[in-house]
């Protein structure tokens, strides 16, 4: 879930998308207003809640990045995703092969 979504009620995240509609004076208040009430949100969230840091692999950086990015970067982001985790696991099976490669052969010179 996005930060924003779980510490502003959604009356704040209407406002802040309805802003460019207001008239111009009423702007620059509002906005100091809704910031205001962000970071006191903010500071309660933490003060309630003990940060955890997720792990930074790509199917939690991409779960996070989903709703954010364009569709067209979104897909490359995917894809690219999908290459490192092929990645990870051709380097994990090789790894597993060429221990077992070399402890035969050490088995085999004994």
């Amino acid at each position: 879930m996005i930060f924003d979504e779980v510490i502003l009620p959604k009356e704040l995240q209407m406002l802040k998308a309805f802003l460019p509609f207001l008239p111009s004076s009423t702007q620059k208040m509002l906005a100091i207003y809704i910031k205001w009430v962000e970071l006191q949100k903010t500071i309660e969230y933490f003060n309630r809640n003990t940060p955890v840091q997720k792990s930074p692999d790509m199917g939690n950086l991409m779960q996070c990045l989903k709703g954010l990015l364009p569709p067209e970067e979104q897909s490359q982001m995917e894809q690219f995703a999908d290459i490192f985790e092929n990645m990870d696991m051709y380097r994990d099976m090789f790894e597993g092969f060429s221990s077992t490669f070399t402890t035969d052969q050490k088995e085999d010179h004994v």
